[in-house]
């Protein structure tokens, strides 16, 4: 199962929480304050000037640990980044 880097908004508390792709989706909310929190996913370096998944070598592992499988797959770097930031997922790295 991958593992998940959570950041609480509202007392910055980090948590790792493993989850299955299935339950990427799912909330978690922090046991200090209980606001909720939001995923930081790391994607890594490369590929600064293009966009296509051939091209930057990081994106399709990004994409495997990240997308369930019943959505259309993600195939440029410009689709990942609408698709975290359509979940509020705080990318970093």
């Amino acid at each position: 199962m991958p593992v998940f880097d959570f950041e609480c908004p509202g007392c910055e508390k980090v948590l790792e929480v493993s989850l299955s792709v299935g339950d990427c989706d799912a909330p978690v909310y922090c046991a200090t304050c209980g606001s909720q929190m939001k995923k930081v996913f790391i994607s890594g370096h490369g590929g600064i000037q293009c966009d296509s998944i051939i091209d930057v070598p990081w994106l399709a592992s990004a994409i495997q640990s990240l997308q369930p499988d019943h959505e259309r797959p993600i195939t440029t770097r410009g689709e990942y980044q609408s698709y975290l930031k359509e979940r509020d997922i705080i990318a970093s790295g």
